[in-house]
């Protein structure tokens, strides 16, 4: 027991003695000072070292800025950079009087100098103070300004600009009845004026015809007066605003961009000139001769008009299409007037096997004043009033006709060798072979019209009973035909056979509304009084014996 309590006071006194040890050099601990904040980084700043504010929109440039001809103004912002013996970077604007205040320099005027100039302005101020040290002065910011815009716009007034505007950036290129607007004058302040002429800018590239503005200028858009004209083979033909001065040369370049004319265009230029109220004269010049000499000569007049014919058929290929049941469908080179629907299926690898011969089609651009053509497709163009009841009632049966399309029977042809194949082929023909068809269609006053199973034998009325019969308003004496083979149009007695695609087209009886009903029976009305007047006149002219 004695022991156990022996071990027990051992055990405290050594953790005391532990402590005892401890605490001195936990006395010597010190806490650590926290370490200094970093320093906040400076907010940028739109305030540049000069003193004044820089303003963070920049116009858009189309080139960059010359150092011979950009003119410094109020407003503009200039870096100014010196090493050496002094080393500085300033950012000064130009003053509202057109001065420079450079910081510990001094003040130096740099308004209406180019970059070099100023430059070369503060190079001398700096050597006042200093030897050794290059300067070098850029642009950092252009200026803003106010200008007018004024005459023919919708809106004249005041406008913001800058160094870099110019006039195309507020007057739009205005087509004026048809004439495109040129003659754009900008007067200076300082009491001369230009003409911009925006469409020889837009056209040509022509950046001297798009001048700069400045600050105080007043854009004028004057009416349009004079004209002149140029049509025919040019890039851009219509009618321009009259420019004095400007010579025949001058608008060939204008209306073909500044580069040459087209390629189909013929080698005469022929200018009409009024020499009076109805008077003209021609004067006639070769392309190069227009674009010379003689035509740099030639002043142009208002109303003067010029006129480039075009080439015909200038490197135009020529093809026919062929789609449907052939070997190779697409598009074949032929010689218009000579290549031949055979020598077209030919190119084409021939029919295949589910070719309907009888339905094969050749379509064909309508020429203008050309004889012939579709009978539906004219009556499509009349004025209802002034067609008869036999076209009206057709036009209701039918519908609308294709006055484009001409008809062949290949079938009959390959058989009895005709010549229908070696018809000839025109540019752009469209030759369509459809899949095989073996029904009759029946259209009009019929029960049921549509399309008929073909039967050999069958004849016209067959179809029709087969349609669902003729209905009440049905005029059975006008039935018609329209062949599959070459588009005839046959009346029902003279049909001698139905072939497969043939159309029944059976026309309805044309109402008569009571306007017309009454003009009838006046009519009939007048004829029976005429005739009874004669009679009576004819009777007391030769009256009869007693």
């Amino acid at each position: 027991m004695r022991r156990r309590i022996d071990g027990y006071l051992r055990g405290w006194a050594v953790c005391l003695a532990a402590l005892v040890l401890a605490a001195p050099a936990a006395a010597q601990v010190t806490t650590p000072a926290p370490a200094p904040a970093a320093p906040a980084a400076p907010a940028p700043s739109s305030v540049g070292q000069a003193g004044m504010a820089v303003s963070s929109g920049a116009p858009l440039l189309d080139a960059p800025v010359s150092r011979a001809q950009y003119l410094l103004g109020a407003g503009d912002v200039v870096t100014v950079s010196l090493t050496g013996t002094l080393n500085r970077v300033w950012e000064v604007p130009v003053s509202p009087e057109g001065a420079l205040v450079v910081p510990e320099l001094g003040v130096t005027r740099v308004l209406n100098l180019n970059l070099d100039q100023a430059q070369a302005r503060v190079r001398d101020l700096v050597q006042r103070y200093y030897q050794g040290v290059t300067v070098s002065l850029t642009l950092a910011e252009t200026r803003r300004f106010r200008v007018f815009l004024v005459g023919g716009v919708p809106d004249p007034g005041a406008r913001v600009a800058s160094a870099a505007t110019r006039v195309s950036d507020l007057v739009p290129v205005d087509v004026v009845n048809g004439v495109v607007r040129r003659n754009v004058v900008v007067r200076r302040s300082a009491g001369d004026s230009i003409i911009a002429d925006l469409v020889r800018f837009r056209q040509a590239g022509d950046l001297d015809a798009n001048p700069p503005l400045r600050e105080g200028d007043v854009v004028v858009v004057p009416t349009i007066e004079r004209t002149v004209e140029i049509y025919g083979r040019v890039h851009f033909p219509g009618r321009y605003e009259f420019r004095a001065g400007e010579s025949l040369a001058d608008l060939l370049m204008l209306a073909n961009a500044g580069g040459d004319f087209p390629a189909n265009a013929a080698d005469t230029v022929r200018v009409t000139r009024f020499l009076g109220a109805e008077q003209r004269e021609f004067h006639t010049f070769s392309r190069a001769e227009a674009i010379g000499v003689a035509g740099r000569a030639f002043r142009l007049r208002p109303a003067d008009a010029v006129y480039i014919a075009q080439l015909t058929n200038f490197q135009e290929q020529r093809t026919a299409l062929v789609i449907g049941q052939v070997v190779r469908q697409g598009t074949y080179p032929i010689r218009p007037g000579v290549t031949t629907v055979r020598e077209l299926v030919q190119l084409a690898g021939g029919f295949t096997p589910e070719a309907s011969l009888v339905d094969a089609t050749l379509r064909r651009r309508q020429r203008v004043g050309g004889s012939g053509g579709n009978v539906l497709g004219d009556l499509q163009g009349v004025p209802p009033e002034l067609l008869s009841s036999d076209e009206r009632r057709l036009l209701q049966a039918r519908g609308q006709g294709d006055p484009n399309v001409v008809v062949l029977d290949f079938q009959r042809l390959f058989a009895a060798g005709g010549d229908a194949l070696d018809q000839v082929l025109e540019a752009g023909d469209e030759l369509v072979i459809p899949l095989r068809r073996t029904g009759v269609t029946v259209l009009g006053a019929v029960g049921q019209p549509g399309l008929i199973q073909y039967v050999e034998g069958r004849t016209a009325e067959d179809y029709i009973r087969l349609a669902g019969g003729y209905n009440r308003r049905a005029d059975r004496g006008e039935v018609t035909v329209f062949g599959a083979q070459f588009g005839s149009r046959t009346q029902l007695g003279d049909v001698r056979a139905i072939v497969p695609g043939d159309q029944i087209v059976v026309p309805f009886r044309e109402r008569r509304n009571p306007l017309q009903t009454l003009q009838s029976a006046q009519s009939i009305i007048s004829t029976i009084s005429g005739v009874a007047l004669t009679i009576i006149a004819f009777r007391q002219i030769f009256p009869r014996d007693p």
